[in-house]
């Protein structure tokens, strides 16, 4: 029990900034709403679902840094070297930021398409799409198994191919804020520059439950991504469809999310090989 104190820091500093983010962005959902506004027991079931996925990186953050910084020793800290000096204050700091997420985000392109094409790995992402009121507490609702699916898919071919720069406070910064943003429940529009960096009106097309909108607008932070392979969708003016899943309506309980994918894992399985005799 003498680790309590220190566990509870952690986990206080781990929920703090999504705190902070959730009541800007929830104050300003309800001034300028792009859908539907939640419920009280919409935010508060969103937050339940958010801390359990929370509990994976705060738990094992120690094990999967350990396993990124293994690969990085091994193979020489990558093969290509986009590494400069970030030492040279805010703006090089901005600087290795911007590029550690350009980097960032054309692994996470290729992770989330194949999250929304495998069937084994949809299983666990529709936990996230099937929010019928997309808003900031969609962000982090998402299946605790995901974390685990990053490493092996995003920062550890990262870490074997790249030398990049890295600020984690500007870059922890920008994962999780611009993550709430595009998330929020707001009418904010890029226009014609949305090809170029994402916002919340391009990532709710690719949460919409229109037939037209699915799996396009894969990218978090730079959609010429998806225009680069296909799967960019321009949002029209004054475009902001509704959310969800049509076929799968929302869960009702923790343990339903908690347990979804296995469930459905088994399905397949059974397909594929037919019952036990």
């Amino acid at each position: 029990m003498a680790d309590l104190p220190k566990l509870v820091s952690i986990v206080g500093l781990a929920i703090a900034p999504f705190a902070f983010l959730y009541l800007t962005f929830g104050l300003l959902e309800r001034r300028f709403p792009a859908g539907a506004l939640k419920s009280s027991h919409g935010w508060l079931f969103n937050i339940k679902l958010s801390l359990m996925y929370l509990a994976v990186p705060t738990l094992a953050g120690g094990l999967i840094t350990a396993t990124i910084a293994a690969v990085r020793r091994i193979n020489g800290h990558g093969l290509i070297n986009l590494n400069f000096s970030s030492e040279t204050g805010i703006a090089g700091a901005i600087a290795a930021t911007l590029l550690y997420l350009l980097v960032w985000d054309f692994f996470y392109y290729w992770w989330h398409r194949a999250q929304h094409g495998v069937e084994a790995l949809w299983a666990i992402h529709k936990l996230h799409h099937m929010d019928e009121t997309l808003g900031v507490s969609t962000q982090m609702r998402v299946h605790w198994l995901e974390e685990i699916g990053r490493v092996p898919f995003i920062f550890i071919p990262m870490a074997l191919i790249f030398d990049l720069p890295m600020h984690s406070g500007f870059t922890a910064f920008a994962l999780t804020g611009w993550s709430a943003f595009i998330h929020a429940n707001i009418r904010i529009s890029f226009g014609r520059a949305s090809v170029l960096i994402g916002g919340p009106q391009v990532h709710r097309i690719h949460h919409s439950n229109l037939a037209e909108h699915f799996d396009r607008n894969f990218a978090a932070f730079f959609p010429f991504y998806d225009a680069i392979f296909g799967t960019y969708y321009p949002p029209r003016r004054g475009e902001y469809p509704s959310t969800g899943i049509p076929s799968d309506p929302e869960i009702s309980s923790i343990r339903e999310g908690f347990l979804m994918p296995f469930p459905i894992w088994a399905a397949l399985l059974k397909a594929r090989h037919g019952p036990a005799v």
